[in-house]
């Protein structure tokens, strides 16, 4: 039976979770929609004649100077975040890759790419709530993409950049013929698309809360594919799109969760050091590439190319899910609101029937990785599915 402490943290989650699923339904209004759009064309009209996207100017500063203290306010109360030891190697630009060395017998190496929203260490997020000390323990050798602050090299550069010649410039640093791939969010979709451009370099592929059917990825699909908003003109004004915008931008898409996260952290003291390193990552915002912002609006939430069959990297790489040859498993929540579970789920239509696992959890976008109950649900099925893949491939 549930404490009555535990019954009140999980009635303030189905409340935050409703009102949160019905703000993000009502927002599918296409006048809504075409509103939010032409509101975000004249913000970025008055940046452009104001000059507020220059880091010098005051608007600029002042947003700057906001997430840095909400960074250094966050830092200063929670437990210290990316604590696993590694070994840093350079990638391309501001890229790099983290190696934590198996703690046991070494299977085939595992690289973890992330989304280039937020920071790496979501997988490494303190002491006691790390996916990558699990995975090191169960005698995995892991990798992750740390996509690092982009300068003024990474603004232009595009999809093919970040799907194609960083995670293949990782897999060449690793070493090995194949690697396993494990893809959260933004990042499953870009290790999706490597491995449907090189199949011959992925040995299995895992991926959390990833998109493939992105006509079925509501709500964010209704907002970005909308024609009046036009993606390219956040890249042209800031280049890399600045920290402030991407924080700010990610937090307001479930406003009622953000609102009520202190009330949760104050009665669930278990949790709270989950609960503040949560917020030192969300705080700790890094800049998205321009130039591969706009490609990736443009590919998948506006012409579905990966699910099409439609899209070409470098201008001559097809990305054919059909092509992915390795085992799939595919994990998803069905209480995920920032990416439709329906999507994620459709990846059965594409891969052999043979190779597809998938494992659908009730949980919510980021409890995938780091929540509670993904410590007993999603990380052992994890390494089990991966252990019994390698040890299928050596036989």
């Amino acid at each position: 039976m549930k404490s009555p402490r535990a019954s009140l943290v999980q009635l303030i989650e189905e409340w935050q979770w409703s009102l949160d699923g019905r703000l993000l339904e009502a927002s599918r209004n296409p006048f809504l929609i075409r509103g939010a759009s032409l509101s975000m064309n004249a913000w970025f009209d008055w940046l452009a004649l104001s000059g507020a996207y220059l880091p010098w100017h005051p608007f600029a500063m002042t947003a700057d100077f906001r997430q840095k203290a909400l960074l250094a306010t966050a830092r200063a109360m929670s437990p210290t975040v990316a604590a696993t030891r590694c070994e840093v190697l350079p990638l391309i630009g501001a890229a790099t890759l983290r190696h934590y060395p198996a703690r046991k017998t070494s299977a085939f190496p595992i690289l973890i790419v992330n989304s280039l929203i937020n920071r790496h260490y979501i997988f490494d997020l303190h002491a006691d709530r790390s996916f990558v000390s699990f995975l090191t323990d169960a005698g995995f050798d892991v990798f992750t993409i740390d996509w690092g602050n982009p300068g003024a090299a990474e603004r232009a550069a595009g999809l093919d950049h970040f799907a194609d010649a960083v995670i293949a410039e990782a897999v060449r640093k690793i070493g090995r013929p194949r690697v396993n791939l494990l893809g959260y969010s933004m990042g499953g979709v870009l290790a999706t698309t490597f491995a449907a451009v090189h199949p011959e370099a992925v040995a299995a592929l895992v991926l959390l809360g990833t998109p493939a059917d992105f006509s079925k990825d509501e709500p964010l699909r209704s907002w970005l594919a909308d024609e009046t908003f036009d993606p390219r003109r956040a890249a042209e004004l800031f280049g890399n799109l600045p920290g402030w915008f991407v924080s700010g931008s990610f937090r307001s898409v479930k406003p009622f969760t953000a609102l009520t996260k202190p009330v949760l952290a104050m009665l669930d003291p278990d949790e709270l050091p989950t609960h503040l390193a949560i917020e030192v990552w969300l705080a700790d915002a890094a800049a998205i590439p321009g130039g591969f912002y706009a490609d990736f609006v443009d590919a998948y939430y506006r012409r579905n190319a990966l699910w099409e069959g439609t899209l070409r990297l470098d201008g001559t790489k097809n990305a054919e899910l059909g092509d992915i040859a390795c085992p799939v498993l595919n994990i998803y929540g069905t209480r995920d609101q920032i990416v439709n579970p329906l999507s994620a789920a459709a990846l059965a239509d594409r891969i052999r029937p043979g190779n597809y696992a998938e494992h659908a959890v009730p949980l919510g976008h980021l409890a995938l990785t780091i929540g509670r109950s993904a410590v007993g649900d999603v990380w052992p099925v994890i390494a089990d599915w991966l252990g019994r893949s390698t040890r299928s491939r050596s036989n």
